[in-house]
């Protein structure tokens, strides 16, 4: 196993998720809401957001890969698609685990849009400005870090470390 060296700690992504899911309360309130989790990164993330949520949610579920090992290939794939009547008319929200090059994002973005949602908003745990290819952002974001690669916490390095509950930088 490779050394991993924290980046972010259990309490403080624990605290921020917090923080988030009272964010989007406070938006929707007593509104239904449709979370789109992204597998396999994202699914910590949505788990932990979703168990703090106070409001009305349905979740689903999209696999869309982009990666290989430690580099982007560009090219998107959808492993796994959602049907238009769970989204058209609903308040959605798209759980990201990172957003890098924006690539993948903005993929998601009009896939999802095209269905006609009633809202849609974007929330990533995490956001690699540096690297970013396409004009994109998430609406809410958890943390900004560097151009680092990293794990945990859902991240993985060819299926490796999603496990560990803290963001970490394999050294």
């Amino acid at each position: 196993m490779n050394k991993i060296k924290k980046l972010i700690n259990e309490r403080d992504i624990n605290r921020r998720v917090k923080e988030i899911s009272e964010t989007l309360y406070d938006e929707y309130k007593d509104e239904e809401v449709v979370f789109i989790c992204t597998l396999k990164g994202a699914v910590f993330f949505a788990c932990d957001l979703l168990k703090k949520y106070k409001g009305d949610v349905r979740i689903e579920f999209l696999r869309v890969s982009s990666y290989s090992g430690k580099d982007s290939t560009g090219k998107i794939e959808l492993n796994l698609s959602i049907s238009k009547e769970n989204i058209e008319n609903k308040n959605v929200i798209i759980l990201e685990d990172i957003v890098d090059t924006g690539t993948t994002l903005k993929f998601l973005k009009e896939y999802i849009g095209d269905m006609k949602p009633k809202s849609l908003i974007i929330v990533s745990l995490l956001d690699k400005k540096e690297r970013r290819k396409v004009d994109i952002e998430a609406d809410i974001v958890g943390f900004e870090i560097e151009d680092l690669f990293v794990v945990g916490y859902g991240l993985d390095y060819d299926q490796k470390y999603r496990n560990l509950p803290y963001i970490g930088v394999i050294e």
